[in-house]
């Protein structure tokens, strides 16, 4: 890109500001922070705000030669710093005290190229080899399947013209497969069935053949050679694999074409009830059967996205893709609890396998070119291999001993309030012969208690087969059948909280069909708990006479019904004493329903756990250089992970990836403990910090070119809780809650999230506030962070005057164009959520989440495919164990621990700096260069400290070690050692390409970005509208200079806009300067004609 041109209008913008907002000589602030820091060994760098940047070793070495075509010139960048000092000084930020420290020098491993951007594209190239020229180069011709299967145990392949014959495993380097099995049974595999482009193949248990044990796993051989396994959810099929449970690095891509569809074709969670109520208003007009919308009739619709994207399952995903219509009805054999019910269904079984095979085969062809077009950057290929290959090291005595002391404790606990419950019952069931006193009581009074008579016979004997004559109704509907002599309760029972005579703002809690829980109040007191944001209940059920019935609030929205007041979200009520009871108990019941809330929530998933141990296979769980472990206490468990399973690229999976962190007072929480490292071994990990809020703060600073240029850039990298300047703390004191409840506002709004969320949130809570107290507070901090809005026929909507205006305005920028891309990787959104698919609901807040979240993820795959470069290149004994988000873990021999640390600091530096590389900031803050620890632990835990004590495990673990990049260089100056010169990635190609930022700056003039920015920052509307019209006076009026150099300003462009698309190419090719090049200029050449024609 050319440098911005910086006219005499410049010089007099910069004098402008000065004058107007009195910010001269600011910037020797930061001469004042060097001059009392002066005992460093080397001068710290610090930049205009006071942030330090890296030593001149480090940045020489990460950014000394990168390419600067994007370098300001002295009065571009004398103004920014202004325009950032006015910005930080209204925010009470600028002049601050910063933490400076000793600047960091050691010497990195060489950058392959002169940019960091060269770097990845060759690491990715590197850790793409040879799987993507595989996939490329895929075969799309299916060969004829064979007439009969075979059953016998193991692989058979089938080649056309040839006899049927046994193999090992399959022969090909592409394969795509699927296995099936009989879940009620086992969770080893029943068979399976491949293709490749030479042969089917097909596998089958020795259970189904003639053995009775069904434990059998399925050879692939993905230890010796790359192979790339295709498959739908494919993470499941892996999970069947026998090479995938050792220890040693898979060389196989299992490729997920779920995946691929969801990155590209995939829809919102926020889309998805919509689409639904289309294709089932589309079935019930009989207009298309129970097919998906036809593509002909797609203009029809206003929801244009809902006829080119589809939910995930392969059945929806072909008919979306290829228009089959697949039958899956076959699928319900493998329910059976009787194997023979496959044996003698076998041919036909094995046939459907072989269809999904077909399929799956047939909607790669698709997707994939796909998923190349919207994430054309090596690395976001690459990553996937490893994100596919997690491995979970257990010792399966201690997980079979976790599973069997969760649940005992937490029957025990269950059935010690039930036995109370039970006391309580039988008590007032007591009350049966006494109606006046149960009319006097406002909660049993609600029971039924309605009785029939003992019924006699002729002879007056009692009839057979009476349930309880003479005994309430409730207490009847606690007996399931005649014989029981106990009723059976539970804590989650409807007439529970009447039993414990529960009271909501101190009123006895009702209840009421279709309103849930609710409680009657005295008319007098109704506007109050109108004020409080409580709704009447709409019921034909009649008040006692003066009083209103008002409904208690649903802790996801007062919306929502009520239905059970002893769970874990209401012993905040409880603790607030909103929530109150006559018994002790009943704070003893929501303690105990709390401590098993997760167990209860989770127990199903973690059971369902399929632990594959040394014991069953001694051949495999091979150590990770290959040799047999001695003790036999060793297993894996591969999560079965979905590496896009949402449209931000987001990695998902049940249970590990949404697992809890140890609580005290939680039953099971200790599950991520029980991932123990074999003997010998450690992990190797860390969380990347604040990093989501460092992407979206990072977009902001990048219009300053200046590391805390905005507010929220400067809090991220240098507000503290002492000094109150951090972001979390700022909030809290606006709204009046803690700090911890202050980061779920701040991330909820970075993501989208509007006053409306704001709101309801601060009543759950503050549930004291009325609901216009609520609305006022969450009022008053969008004001004080995302601003006041604007919109003008020139400029659109902006935002202006809040802590953190710049960094929406750039985050809807880009969620604003035809095309949004990740600002890194160049990462495109899916179809679903282009403008140009959009009808009136645009989805702006999924396509900002979209924005920052798939930029995390850009990070993420920067990080592991740098990882695995250096693992490779220094010979460093580890492999990839998870990613939970922002968090990874490596499984590394004990003797190179230290050396897998100080990669994983590397790496991060790495992917921290090609970050403000293609931001336009050629600098990086040294406080967030390095991971501020990373964790050397035994087992897996979000704190190595972390006593990980329940009420399941009562014994502390041992703590694990942290270090920091200053511990690591303590240790040597070379602690990588050397290199492995067979590991070079010089030889791979590099296509320079223009930044994402830049090619969207380029649709505007200079003059307009000053304008822009400049009004951004004000806090007076009428300064904002003040400078819009000299705009208007000094740019818009002027003749344009109709030549196809010429930029376009945002209003102009907009105003042409719909007339260059028709002619503009939708796809953008973030590696080839040519084609961008012929892009823009055919599209300024069309946006001048369109002018002329308007």
């Amino acid at each position: 890109m050319q440098k911005l041109r910086y006219s005499c209008f410049g010089r007099h913008l910069e004098s402008t500001i000065q004058r107007r907002f009195n910010v001269g000589g600011l910037s020797s602030c930061s001469s004042s922070i060097t001059a009392a820091n002066t005992k460093f060994i080397e001068t710290p760098r610090i930049n205009p705000v006071g942030i330090q940047y890296l030593s001149k070793s480090l940045h020489k070495q990460l950014f000394g030669n990168s390419s600067r075509n994007d370098a300001l010139d002295d009065i571009t960048k004398n103004t920014l710093v202004t325009l950032s000092q006015q910005h930080l000084s209204q925010n009470g930020l600028l002049g601050t005290k910063t933490t400076i420290t000793e600047p960091i020098s050691f010497d990195l491993p060489k950058l392959q190229g002169s940019s960091l951007d060269e770097h990845f594209q060759k690491i990715g190239q590197f850790v793409s080899d040879p799987y993507l020229s595989i996939c490329e180069n895929k075969f799309t011709k299916i060969i004829e399947k064979p007439k009969e299967w075979i059953l016998k145990p193991g692989w058979y392949r089938y080649e056309p013209g040839k006899a049927p014959k046994p193999v090992p495993y399959p022969l090909e380097d592409l394969i795509v497969f699927d296995v099936e099995c009989l879940y009620k049974i086992s969770h080893y595999p029943t068979l399976a069935v491949a293709l490749s482009d030479k042969a089917w193949y097909c596998w089958c248990s020795p259970y189904i053949c003639s053995s009775e044990d069904p434990t059998c796993l399925i050879p692939l051989n993905t230890l010796e050679r790359p192979i790339v396994a295709i498959g739908h959810n494919v993470g499941y099929d892996r999970s069947k694999v026998l090479e995938e449970y050792n220890f040693q690095s898979s060389k196989a891509f299992f490729m997920d074409t779920m995946s691929l569809h969801i990155a590209s074709s995939g829809m919102c969670s926020r889309q998805k009830p919509r689409y639904l109520q289309i294709q089932k208003e589309a079935e019930i007009l009989g207009l298309y059967g129970n097919e998906l919308i036809d593509y002909n009739e797609r203009d029809s619709f206003d929801d244009k996205w809902a006829t080119i994207s589809a939910t995930n399952s392969l059945k929806d995903v072909a008919k979306l893709h290829c228009n089959i219509k697949l039958d899956k009805k076959m699928r319900e054999a493998f329910d059976t609890e009787d194997k023979y019910d496959i044996i003698n269904s076998f041919q036909e079984l094995v046939n459907y396998c072989a269809k999904d095979v077909e399929v799956t085969s047939k909607v790669f062809d698709k997707v994939f070119p796909l998923f190349r077009e919207k994430c054309p950057h090596p690395i976001s290929f690459g990553a996937l291999r490893f994100l596919g290959s997690c491995m979970l090291p257990v010792k399966p005595d201690n997980w079979k001993r976790y599973i069997e002391t969760a649940e005992g404790i937490y029957q025990k606990g269950k059935k010690e309030i039930e036995d109370k419950i039970v006391e309580i019952v039988e008590t007032v069931v007591k009350l049966k012969d006494d109606p006046a006193k149960v009319n006097e009581d406002p909660w049993y009074r609600q029971l039924d208690w309605n009785t029939k008579p003992l019924r006699l016979t002729k002879k007056g004997v009692p009839m057979k087969n009476q349930k309880l004559p003479g005994y309430p109704e409730w207490y009847k509907s606690m007996f399931k059948s005649a014989r029981e002599s106990r009723p059976t309760v539970s804590i989650r029972g409807r007439i529970t909280p009447l039993l414990f005579k529960l009271t909501w703002e101190g009123f006895p809690v009702l209840w009421v069909d279709g309103s849930g829980w609710c409680f009657e109040v005295p008319q007098a007191q109704v506007p109050y708990f109108q004020q409080k944001n409580y709704l009447i209940a709409e019921t034909e059920v009649i008040a006692t006479p003066g009083h209103t019935i008002f409904r208690i609030p649903h802790p996801n929205g007062p919306e929502l019904n009520c239905t059970n007041l002893l769970t874990k979200p209401f012993m905040h009520y409880m603790a607030k004493g909103i929530l109150q009871s006559q018994y002790g108990l009943a704070r003893e019941a929501l303690e105990i329903n709390s401590s098993g809330a997760y167990w209860t929530a989770a127990r199903e998933r973690i059971i369902s756990q399929h632990v594959v141990s040394k014991k069953s296979f001694p051949d495999q769980l091979r150590s990770l250089d290959g040799k047999p472990f001695n003790s036999s206490n060793v297993g894996a468990i591969l999560p079965k992970i979905i590496p896009m399973g949402t449209i931000t690229r987001r990695a998902v999976e049940s249970t590990w990836l949404t697992a809890s962190n140890a609580k005290k007072n939680r039953i099971g929480s200790e599950l991520k403990a029980n991932i123990i490292a074999p003997d010998g071994y450690s992990f190797v990990g860390a969380d990347v910090d604040s990093e989501e809020l460092w992407i979206a703060s990072l977009v902001g600073d990048s219009v300053f070119k200046l590391h805390g240029g905005t507010a929220i850039g400067w809090m991220c990298l240098e507000g503290t809780k002492s000094e109150g300047t951090d972001m979390h703390t700022k909030t809290a004191n606006i709204l009046g809650c803690s700090r911890n409840e202050a980061k779920i506002f701040n991330y909820g709004r970075i993501y989208g999230a509007g006053v409306r969320f704001a709101s309801q949130l601060l009543k759950q809570f503050i549930p004291t506030l009325t609901e216009e107290q609520a609305k006022t507070t969450a009022r008053k901090l969008y004001a004080n962070t995302k601003g006041q809005t604007l919109r003008s026929e020139l400029f659109k909507k902006f935002w202006f005057g809040g802590s953190e205006s710049v960094v929406f305005n750039k985050l809807e920028h880009i969620a604003e164009q035809d095309d949004p891309r990740t600002p890194v990787l160049a990462a495109g959104i899916t179809v679903s959520l282009m403008k140009s698919n959009l009808g009136k609901d645009t989805f702006l807040p999924s396509r900002i989440n979209w924005t920052v979240q798939s930029s995390g993820v850009d990070y993420l795959h920067l990080l592991i495919c740098s990882m695995n470069y250096l693992i490779e290149r220094y010979r460093i004994n580890a492999r990839f164990c998870i990613s939970i988000h922002d968090e990874v873990r490596y499984m590394v021999a004990d003797k190179d621990k230290y050396r897998a640390a100080m990669a994983l600091q590397i790496s991060n530096l790495w992917t921290r700096a090609i970050f403000c590389e293609q931001m336009g900031i050629h600098d990086l803050p040294q406080n967030c260069a390095f991971f501020s620890a990373v964790d050397i632990d035994k087992v897996m835990r979000k704190e190595v400290d972390m006593d990980c004590v329940t009420p399941s495990n009562a014994e502390a673990i041992p703590h694990g070690e942290t270090v920091n990049i200053n511990d690591l260089l303590n240790m040597g100056t070379n602690l990588l050692g050397d290199h492995d010169n067979s590991v070079n990635i010089e030889k791979y190609s590099y296509q320079p390409r223009q930044t994402v930022l830049s090619y969207y700056n380029s649709n505007y003039s200079d003059e307009f970005l000053k304008f822009f920015l400049q009004m951004q920052l004000q806090t007076s509307r009428s300064t904002v509208i003040e400078l819009q019209n000299q705009y208007y006076q000094n740019v818009h009026k002027k003749k344009l200079n109709p030549v196809p150099s010429e930029k376009l300003t945002y209003a102009q462009f907009s105003v042409v806009n719909e007339k260059v698309n028709a002619k503009a190419t939708k796809k953008i090719d973030m590696y080839g300067n040519l084609e961008w090049e012929d892009h823009y200029i055919t599209m300024e050449a069309d946006s001048q004609m369109a002018i002329k024609e308007s």
